[in-house]
C-alpha cells in the first residue's frame, strides 16, 4: 500500500481535485429558490409580464397603437390645472398664446429670431 500511495499520489490528488471541483460547480450550477414579496404599500400585487403575455391580453390596432376608453369623470381628473413656467426652449423665447375652448387650451409660441 505504501508503494502504491508513494507511485500514484498525483492520481489521488487529481482524482480528489477533481470531485471537490465537480461538486462546487454542482453546487454552484442550482440556484437557490428565494421567495419574493410583490405586494405594494398600499397592499395591491405589481406583476411583471412578458410582451406575448400582454399582447394576449390588450388588444393592438395594425399599427400598434391601443384604443382607451375614459370616462368624463376620468377625463375630468386628468385634465388638471397644471401651472407650467417656460422661459426659454433650447435658448428661444417662449411665449404663451391662451384661448378658449370647451376643454380650455394655450398654444406655446417659440420666437426663432
Amino acid at each position: 500500500m505504501k508503494k502504491f500511495l508513494t507511485e500514484n499520489w498525483y492520481k489521488l490528488m487529481i482524482g480528489s481535485s477533481m470531485v471537490m471541483a465537480s461538486f462546487g460547480f454542482m453546487v454552484y450550477s442550482i440556484s437557490p429558490a428565494m421567495a419574493s414579496d410583490n405586494r405594494l404599500s398600499d397592499g395591491t400585487v405589481s406583476v411583471r409580464l412578458s410582451d406575448e403575455q400582454l399582447d394576449k391580453i390588450i388588444p393592438k390596432n395594425e399599427d400598434g397603437s391601443v384604443n382607451v376608453s375614459i370616462t368624463q369623470e376620468q377625463l375630468d381628473e386628468l385634465t388638471a390645472i397644471q401651472d407650467v413656467n417656460i422661459e426659454k426652449i433650447r435658448g428661444y423665447d417662449v411665449s404663451i398664446t391662451r384661448y378658449s375652448t370647451t376643454y380650455g387650451g394655450a398654444c406655446l409660441n417659440v420666437a426663432t429670431n
